[in-house]
This record gives structure tokens, sequence and C-alpha cells, in this order.
């Protein structure tokens, strides 16, 4: 009894604070497989699919889209204008889809008119850097099967892009750790290029199309389904950190929340792929040690608050008539000033090993980042909170099925938000997704 239950204090206090010393760490090495190769812009063709999306947004979408001298498909899942007259406008293809039918769907749709070695499946409010989609291909080294690339949150002033940037960074920074050591978890489809020959067949196959939870049909899950894909064929999974790509956050932090249940179920949805087929091989342990320990963090965030509230709620009814005893116990519930004792003394250690390794998370999280820091830091926090309590949430509603459509609460661009805001070395100074 006693060994489990210092196996439980060690996974509890240390589990957290070893994931975010190795991301930290980690995240300022050299990438493995940086090698580069030359890929021509007409050996790459550009797939997007829209559905509803604003007129503004999918405009500075498609002028940069057009701008990277590849050729280019828009498919129209059940929306029609003005996309085509913009989409024709520009020299690209459009393919009209009567009747929504999802992304996976759209994506399907537009494979059949790619003829090149390299597809980008780009979502309809992504704006690219000049020549990214042929910097993004040179990263297919032999072995690469999938490159992403590097999100950013358009800094519109509100708190809501600061919160979104946050999470963009500190996603950024765990990437950074898992490209050290081999594949990335993630090829987010807001940018993401494949090996067409790779995924053509998988893309219109119904393990892609038909993905089921719980016996339903769920349109989740797209960019980490290719993903696993190109890792279960053997290839690598590699991110383009020079390319970086602009999205527009939420308008509010409803709406990020939205999004990020989502994400979370997603998320969880993967996992459980993960417990029937286990994780890819040719993506290495430290790719199956950092996405366990992604899975555990918020499990053992709330597995310490249910335990500590209970205990918190009992010595404050206790201590009710001495203000100065209130006072030092909900100090003890954040500091463990500790008694003389082992326990003590563990969760006082284990205070300050996370105190120390979570400054040196955040410090890699706005490192060199264009935003204002101390908003940064201030909206990071709340950020925080919110994929802490949408994770939770998300895992118990993973099986909620959303409608596939335009992202909700997504801002305008504004009249300064074009492709020459982006630059041609790749995005300048702004970072996110």
């Amino acid at each position: 009894m006693l060994l489990l239950l210092w196996a439980a204090v060690l996974v509890v206090g240390f589990v957290p604070i070893g994931y975010l010393l190795f991301n930290a760490y980690y995240s300022g090495r050299r990438a493995r497989h940086s090698s580069r190769v030359v890929v021509p812009a007409d050996q790459i063709t550009i797939v997007v699919p829209v559905h509803a999306q604003r007129p503004e947004a999918f405009r500075a979408s498609i002028e940069s889209i057009a701008l990277q001298g590849c050729p280019f498909v828009v498919v129209g899942d059940g929306s029609l204008e003005p996309y085509r007259t913009m989409t024709e406008g520009r020299g690209g293809e459009f393919v009209y889809q009567p009747e929504q039918a999802g992304k996976k769907a759209a994506l399907r749709a537009g494979m059949a008119r790619v003829a090149t070695p390299y597809v980008l499946f780009v979502d309809s409010d992504t704006v690219l850097p000049r020549d990214g989609a042929v910097r993004m291909a040179s990263h297919f080294a032999p072995r690469v099967g999938g490159v992403g690339a590097n999100l950013s949150v358009r800094d519109t002033g509100r708190a809501v892009a600061s919160a979104s940037e946050f999470v963009e960074r500190a996603r950024e920074v765990v990437l950074r750790a898992m490209s050290s050591r081999g594949s990335v978890a993630y090829l987010d489809g807001a940018g993401a290029m494949y090996r067409t020959e790779l995924i053509r067949e998988y893309v219109s196959s119904a393990e892609f199309q038909d993905l089921s939870v719980l016996g339903r049909p769920s349109h989740l899950g797209d960019d980490w389904l290719l993903t696993d894909f190109v890792l279960r064929a053997g290839y690598l999974t590699v991110k383009a950190y020079d390319v970086h790509v602009i999205t527009a956050p939420a308008e509010t932090f409803r709406a990020f929340a939205r999004k990020n249940v989502r994400w979370a179920r997603s998320n969880w949805i993967r996992l459980g792929s993960y417990f029937r087929r286990g994780f890819p091989r040719a993506a290495g342990r430290f790719y199956a040690l950092e996405m366990t320990a992604t899975y555990l963090i918020p499990l053992i965030a709330l597995a310490t608050l249910v335990t500590r509230v209970p205990l918190v709620a009992h010595s404050l009814e206790r201590s009710a008539s001495d203000a100065g005893s209130i006072l030092l116990v909900l100090v003890r519930a954040i500091i463990p000033i500790p008694r003389l004792s082992w326990t003590g003394l563990t969760r006082l250690g284990s205070f300050i090993l996370g105190t120390i390794a979570t400054g040196a998370f955040v410090g890699a999280t706005v490192r060199a980042n264009p935003h204002p820091r101390l908003r940064l830091l201030a909206y990071g926090a709340v950020a925080t909170l919110i994929l802490f309590a949408t994770s939770i949430y998300g895992l118990c509603t993973f099986w909620v099925e959303p409608k596939w459509g335009p992202r909700r609460g997504s801002s305008a661009p504004t009249a300064s938000w074009h492709t020459a805001d982006v630059g041609s070395s790749g995005g300048g100074g702004t970072l996110a997704r």
C-alpha cells in the first residue's frame, strides 16, 4: 500500500515536471532531419476545401495561394459564390459539390484533380507566405512523408488573439522537442503537405472518410488521421518552422473554447485509436512518451484538484474561528509549506521543481515572440485554464459530433491583411495556430 502511495506521488508530482523540462530543453535542439531538396512550384498542387467562409478571409487566402506559382484547386462544399469567381479570377480550378458532405469529402474531391508529386492542403482562411509551398516541399528528405507549416495567429490586439498565440507557441515548443528526436505529432490541417501517391488511396478510403466513434459517424480528425497514416506507412512527419502561415483568431473566448472542445474530442478519439492499434513504430519511443504525457497531464491535474479541494474544505471548517489559521490553510493549499515529515518535504520539493519547470517552459514559449510578452503571459494563463476545462469536457463528450463548417467567431481580416504583410522571407516575425 505504501509503495502504491509513493508511486502515485511520483506520477502526480513529477510527470508534469519532467514533461515541461524535457520539452523546454529539447525545443532548443536542432531537428534531426534538416536536409533539404529542391522541388519546383509546378510539382505541388494546393487543395483548398471551403464551406461558407467569410469572403474577406477567403480572398486573402486565395491571393496568397495564387502567388505560390502552383496549380491550385478549390472545392466548394455546398458553397458556390463568391468562391468560384474569386478562384477562377486568380487562375485556379473550382470544383462544386452542391450538397455539403464535410471536409474529408472535399479533400477527396480535390485529390481527384491532383496530378503532381506533392499536395498541399490549406484551410480557406489560411494565408501562406511568399514561396511558402516551395519551402515546405524542400523538407521532403527521402524518409519524410508529410510536412506541416508553422501556424501563427494574427495579432488583432484582442485578448483572445494573445490567448490563441500563447497556445500555438506552447504547441510549437512541444513539436520542436519532438522534431529533435524524430517525428512530430500533428500536421495541422491549416497547412500540411504530403507525398501525393502516399496518401491518394487513403484519402478516398472508408477508414479516412467514415471514422466512427461508438458506432456513430464522426467528421473529426482529418489532420491526425493523415499524420498517423503517414507514420504507420513508415515515413516521418516534420514541421517547416521557417514557414509561418497566418490564421485569424476566434473573435471571443467563447468561440475559442468551442474550438478547443472540438480539438479535445478529436484528441481523445485519437488516444482510443492508440489503445486499439498501438503507437506508430516509425514515430519512435520519444513520440510515444510525449503523447502519453500530453494525455496524462490534464487527468493528473484533475485528480489533484479533486483530492485537494475536500481536504482544504475540511481544514477550513476546522479553522473557521481563527483567521490566521484559515490564511495558513489557503497558503498551504497553493504552496506546500512542509511540516517535519518526508511527505511535506516531497511536496515542497515537487513544488519548487514544478515552478522551475513551468518557468523554463513558459520562457521557451514566449521567447522571440512578436506579441507583447506581458499580454501574452496574462492571457496565456487564461488560455491554459480554458484548455484544461475543454480537455476534461472533451473527454466526457468525445462521442458528440459537430458539423464541419467555417470557424465560427473568426474575425475578418482587416484592410491591411494582405500577402504583402506576410513577407517574402517566411512570415517575418509572426508565429501560431
